[in-house]
């Protein structure tokens, strides 16, 4: 069976740490993201500790290391723009959020708190069977939101690193649609700067969800529930 050929593309220190900007390799067909870093880090030992910290883009949109890629493929991996110590990053994306990725993104050895909060899909809401879940948000400015967001939530409660990854589109039962990373000194400022992020998420960046139900679906806007006529009985987007 062919395999596929990608060009992976490097940034920063990690251009360095290769010895080359653009890399291409040869992978077996249904080859991930995750299969690509394992073939570049065994080709790259130096990029070994590196790669699994930083976001990586496929043909310039945000994924995880479970991606599957094609051939032509470009793959971007994207060191922290900011300089200095390692504060976080944030994301919209479409594809099944990584926890260990984001984890990975605010881990560091100067801080012993590191707190997680994951929003997933519940099965009810006040009585009524929830089936299913859309987000629809506007990507660029959502990401904007959340990046102004993890900045404010840093800065206010002193912690080291803020990273926050929302996903859009159709979700089922119990997957993840939200995670809000915190590292910091001490464990208070981590759980009080996740907490004041997940809260504001809500409050301030656009994003909004469609629950789907047994009976119907509804939008929710703010604190409305407005029924949406285009999902009829039992019927999911």
């Amino acid at each position: 069976m062919t395999g596929v050929r990608v060009r992976a593309l490097l940034f920063a220190s990690l251009q360095e740490a290769a010895g080359a900007r653009v890399v291409e390799e040869d992978l077996d067909p249904g080859a991930t993201v995750a299969d690509l870093s394992e073939k570049l880090s065994d080709r790259f030992p130096a990029l070994r500790e590196r790669l699994p910290r930083v976001r990586v883009a496929v043909n310039d949109a945000i994924t995880n290391p479970a991606h599957a890629l094609a051939g032509g493929d470009e793959v971007a991996y994207l060191p922290a723009v900011s300089g200095g110590a390692q504060t976080g990053y944030v994301a919209i994306t479409e594809e099944p959020i990584s926890v260990d990725q984001v984890m990975a993104s605010v881990r560091r050895d100067d801080c012993g708190a590191l707190v997680v909060f994951l929003g997933t899909v519940r099965d009810n809401f006040q009585g009524r069977r929830v089936v299913g879940m859309e987000y629809e948000g506007h990507g660029t400015l959502a990401e904007h939101s959340l990046a102004e967001l993890a900045e404010t939530a840093r800065r206010q409660f002193e912690v080291a690193a803020v990273s926050i990854v929302h996903r859009l589109g159709n979700l089922t039962l119990g997957e993840i649609s939200v995670v809000v990373a915190v590292s910091s000194p001490h464990r208070a400022s981590a759980f009080e700067a996740g907490r004041f992020a997940i809260d504001e998420i809500k409050k301030i960046v656009p994003i909004w969800k469609r629950e789907f139900l047994e009976d119907g679906a509804v939008w929710i806007e703010g604190d409305e529930r407005i029924e949406s006529a285009a999902v009829t009985k039992g019927q999911q987007h």
